[in-house]
């Protein structure tokens, strides 16, 4: 450009953007990152938290059998010197094997080994695989809270919460360490479970594990996986080693989302996570064990190695990741290093593409998203039936297995989450492009892809989005280009980021924002349940970390912004169904002189009320202070006129301008009224103690009456207040 000065040079104009790009988007996003087309667009938790359910829920699900596959595949030298072979031949049977051919299959389809080779070596390999899958197996079950829930109630106690958490830890660490002495020691503590019954039962669920049938998955089986759609399929790998690879990036992905770190702060070792006793009196019970990584928090502390605490959850992935893995106490337990890696702990481009790596799968895998699939064949099925034609073979078939699922009366109240039908329609409608942006540069198809779309011989599909989304002059400028520049780096990298624009997928920042968002929003229906069973035990010195890291403030701003608007736009979308308290009374009351005419407009007010009129957020178990900036001097808990929320309490709370509650606040201001209630009911307590009771029991009652009038406790509630308003009369 003429006004720059001649002096200032295109190196020196590169150097600035390449400082510039990371200071932007908080060292989260570097230039290269930028210039390959980069998203800053950033998943909120709304939309995010459903491909976080998909890792953790294909992780939790595929880690057995994927942990058996690695096994099989690492056991080929053994395998190998046990039949007398050559490790090569093991080498290329085993995955023919681990995909469900019999050896007389193999045989047929492949005649240049030997039967006898071939029954060796698949008798072998399968023995060793369904001894993998069945311990790996085994140890999974008791992470299910069915299983454990079982096995607790078999050692005789409550299957509260509590002694489910509780047991769980013990028995993952009875598996991992065998150390009798602790395992008796925290069996011992609290309500105390006899060492002989502990082994008894572990002993008779072994035995029942043990009697389950384990297959080796077919071809048919690897593809019911989704290791087809969504590019998952590469020809230049076996289906075992695809679905190993895919399992422990979900692993990766679900470490990233329930700890909110940087990308480049994963490159622990095991060796690096410290156990201790937990001594917080609130969750010691549940969680006998606090869990700290020591490890580099690169961007804030350099080289000075900090104590960051995890959850069991996150602790659980991270064992589990080293054995899927087989990585050394002092590798990386999270992904794995190449041997030709300089630094194995520099985790940046793991995490990168790691995080990633599902999306195709979750967008045609998700069970939601199936469910919405399926809910709307139902719709058309009904249309076609209503219109009076007869159902064609093929809809006739469609229609009997969604009458498997549910029946017809179910399919018709099916009530689909309004969010969930916003990030299908947008995660179906954006994955094209993004099929395109994530395809590597080296595949056959991406090869001169810009120069193939000029000469017109690009997959017709691609033609068609390049077509539709390249704004006009971009189709110019490049149609101007000769075939020397459309070869080049730095033009396909430019019609990229004009044709993802505005597409949302998951980056490693983008899940810095959802953590936030998901320990203010951890007690909100909305959020879902992998954010209300994660999160509910994020301890308070955790997220004070998170907080008090000044490169964290804005994101931190910026995520309770972005909680207030999806509190209120869901308010909206719901109708105020579900919800209740003095705040809901006034956005009822609102939103009725309030003329809201389509979704864009609804979302405009959210933002408004969220920037506007709400000044803060809290989150309790009770439900949510909202914070308005015209009352925040009416606030029951303000001194002085300041409001001094850390004093929250549901005595306060619940009769607060600034409450909102939802259907699952429900149970636990009945838990905590519990007390008062007894106090009403009792003829000892001094009338002047029954009369906080009494105010604070009416206020639960309405609460309650408001999101389910079919409560059970509501009964019991109204009779106790009637009882004492009768003897307050008397």
């Amino acid at each position: 450009m003429d006004w720059f000065a001649r002096e200032v040079t295109d190196s020196f104009i590169n150097k600035q953007v390449k400082a510039l790009v990371p200071e932007l988007t908080d060292d989260e996003l570097t230039c290269k990152d930028w210039f390959e087309g980069g998203s800053y667009d950033l998943l909120t938790l709304d939309h995010g938290r459903y491909y976080v359910e998909h890792c953790l829920a294909f992780f939790g699900k595929q880690y057995p059998l994927a942990l058996a596959l690695a096994s099989t595949f690492r056991a080929i030298p053994a395998l190998a010197a046990s039949c007398g072979y050559e490790r090569r031949t093991v080498s290329q049977l085993v995955p023919l094997c681990l995909q469900g051919y019999t050896a007389d299959e193999i045989n047929h389809r492949w005649p240049s080994w030997s039967a006898t080779t071939v029954q060796n070596v698949h008798g072998k390999v399968t023995h060793h695989f369904k001894e993998a899958y069945q311990q790996a197996r085994f140890e999974a079950a008791f992470l299910q809270d069915e299983t454990v829930t079982s096995f607790v109630r078999a050692c005789g106690l409550q299957p509260s919460s509590e002694n489910t958490d509780r047991m769980r830890v013990i028995l993952w660490d009875w598996l991992r360490r065998k150390d009798k002495a602790e395992t008796q020691r925290l069996l011992n503590e609290g309500q105390e479970v006899p060492w002989a019954v502990f082994e008894q039962q572990f002993g008779v669920f072994k035995r029942h594990s043990a009697q389950q049938n384990c297959l080796v998955p077919s071809g048919e089986d690897y593809k019911a996986f989704g290791l087809v759609e969504g590019g998952i399929r590469s020809s230049s790998s076996s289906y075992p080693r695809l679905l190993i690879n895919l399992v422990a990036k979900a692993g990766l992905t679900t470490m990233v989302a329930l700890t909110g770190w940087r990308r480049s702060e994963f490159g622990f070792p095991r060796s690096a996570i410290m156990r201790t006793r937990n001594d917080d009196k609130l969750d010691q019970h549940a969680f006998p064990w606090r869990y700290q990584v020591d490890w580099y928090v690169y961007k804030t502390s350099g080289k000075v190695r900090q104590l960051r605490e995890i959850s069991f959850s996150s602790f659980l992935i991270a064992e589990q990741m080293q054995s899927l893995l087989d990585a050394t106490d002092e590798q990386p337990c999270l992904y794995a290093v190449k041997k030709n890696k300089k630094d194995p702990s520099d985790s940046m481009q793991q995490v990168q593409h790691g995080v990633r790596a599902l999306w195709g799968h979750f967008v045609n895998h998700y069970s939601g998203f199936k469910q919405l699939d399926d809910w709307t064949t139902w719709q058309a099925l009904q249309a076609t039936r209503d219109s009076g034609n007869p159902f064609t073979k093929v809809e006739q078939q469609e229609f009997e297995r969604l009458l498997a699922q549910r029946s017809a009366e179910q399919w018709s109240d099916l009530s689909i989450n309004t969010n969930l039908k916003e990030a299908w329609r947008r995660a179906r409608r954006e994955w094209p492009r993004l099929e395109l942006f994530f395809s590597g540069s080296t595949t056959k198809d991406k090869k001169d892809w810009l120069v193939q779309y000029c000469d017109g011989t690009l997959r017709p599909d691609w033609q068609a989005l390049l077509d539709a989304y390249l704004p006009d002059n971009t189709k110019e400028w490049i149609f101007s280009l000769p075939k020397e520049e459309l070869r080049s780096n730095r033009v396909p990298r430019t019609v990229m980021n004009n044709l993802i624009e505005g597409t949302l997928y998951p980056s490693p920042h983008a899940f810095r924002h959802m953590w936030a968002e998901a320990v203010y929003r951890r007690f909100d229906g909305d959020a879902g349940w992998m954010i209300r069973s994660q999160f509910k035990h994020i301890s308070r010195a955790m997220w004070l970390a998170y907080v008090r890291d000044k490169d964290n403030r804005l994101g931190h701003e910026k995520a309770k912004t972005q909680v207030i608007s999806s509190l209120v736009h869901n308010y909206l979308r719901h109708q105020g169904e579900g919800y209740a308290g003095q705040l809901h009374t006034w956005l009822r009351r609102l939103f009725k002189i309030t003329s809201v005419l389509s979704p864009e407009e609804q979302e405009k007010l959210a933002n408004h009320l969220a920037t506007v009129e709400i000044e803060n957020i809290k989150s309790n178990p009770w439900g949510y202070c909202l914070l308005k900036r015209r009352t925040r001097s009416k606030a029951k808990c303000a001194e002085m006129g300041e409001p001094m929320r850390h004093n929250a309490s549901p005595d306060l709370c619940l009769g607060c301008i600034h409450n909102l509650m939802q259907t699952e606040n429900v149970e636990w201001a009945l838990f905590h009224v519990a007390t008062h209630v007894e106090a009403l009911r009792n003829p000892v307590v001094p009338a002047i103690f029954k009369a906080s009771s009494y105010d604070l029991v009416k206020n639960v009652t309405r609460h309650v009456r408001t999101l389910n009038p079919q409560h059970e406790a509501l009964a019991e509630l109204q009779g106790v207040l009637d009882d004492y308003k009768t003897s307050r009369a008397a």
